[in-house]
């Protein structure tokens, strides 16, 4: 009895495991979408796994999240990827509560607006409305010659300080004058010491701007031109500046690790778009963006917004 239930064990797991890759094959690969369906019910039929529709709506939208992960390997989310991801979720009606469970349709949201910037050179235009329901307030007072782009919550923000003390000693030798009374007829030398440290010192929001980094904290509020920032260094955990001033120290910011590598990879793209400017009031918005499926026929350097008829 316990082989015969080992073996049923490993039916299982292995069916599970097909159904997993017949998803991820559905999202990415251009397997047909039509037959997932009857084809997860077969493999989970075949691993004794129950497929109720409640299970089999879970199954699709795990195996919609499983696709992202795998399309984050190489830290690029391709034009036909994208389609893919799209088409798939829409087949299958699945909601965005049930898609960013972990934070995957976010990790979506991220790759689909670098796609745009990298591939399309194309800065989405901020929904004030869908900005606030995802970020928050907008703690910002932006320019008007500039777009807001993106925003990280729970960043916290770090600067070199330098601290100075005194240190030194008495010389020469100590004379007993009366019992307990000692006097040095000696000198007193000492230097100033320094210790620099990255020291943790305020909490807050970063913004990035087509022209900006913007940080907003509890007690610190700045912003720092793009164009003003001689370095980035990228941590896993966080962003570190350098500005182009003469009395410029380290700063960084640091975040959870994929706003992290989302970060720079966002300066970066906008940094590398010849003509950076804000977009404008026609221009398309992030959701429009992350929403869009490209005709089959079109290739990667084309973008084509779902309902509005026009490729960018």
């Amino acid at each position: 009895m316990r082989k015969e239930h080992g073996v049923c064990a490993a039916r299982t797991e292995r069916a599970k495991e097909s159904i997993k890759t017949l998803c991820v094959d559905a999202a990415l690969r251009g397997a047909d979408l039509d037959g997932l369906r009857p084809r997860i019910r077969e493999t989970a039929a075949g691993g004794f796994v129950e497929m109720s529709e409640s299970r089999m709506k879970r199954t699709l939208a795990a195996g919609w999240r499983n696709a992202v992960v795998e399309a984050m390997e190489d830290h690029v989310l391709s034009t036909s990827e994208k389609r893919g991801l799209n088409r798939y979720r829409a087949q299958f009606d699945l909601a965005e509560k049930q898609l960013n469970r972990a934070g995957h349709f976010e990790l979506f949201t991220k790759m689909a607006l670098l796609n745009s910037l990298m591939e399309h050179g194309v800065i989405p235009r901020t929904d004030r409305r869908r900005a606030r329901a995802r970020f928050g307030r907008l703690p910002f007072n932006l320019m008007k010659s500039e777009g807001l782009v993106w925003m990280i919550n729970n960043v916290g923000y770090m600067q070199q300080i330098t601290r100075r003390e005194h240190r030194g000693q008495s010389m020469g030798m100590s004379f007993r004058v009366a019992k307990g009374v000692y006097v040095r007829p000696g000198t007193f030398r000492g230097q100033s010491v320094s210790t620099t440290s990255m020291e943790h010192t305020d909490a807050g929001v970063l913004g990035v701007t087509t022209k900006h980094i913007y940080f907003k904290g509890s007690e610190k509020s700045f912003r720092v031109r793009l164009e003003k920032i001689v370095s980035f260094d990228p941590y896993q955990d966080g962003l570190g500046i350098m500005r182009d001033t003469a009395s410029a120290k380290p700063e960084i910011f640091t975040m959870d690790p994929t706003d992290a590598w989302f970060s720079i990879n966002l300066i970066d793209a906008l940094l590398d778009i010849e003509d950076l400017k804000p977009p404008g009031p026609d221009a398309v918005t992030l959701d429009e963006i992350v929403d869009e499926v490209p005709d089959d026929d079109e290739d990667d350097a084309g973008l084509f917004i779902a309902g509005t008829g026009a490729s960018l």
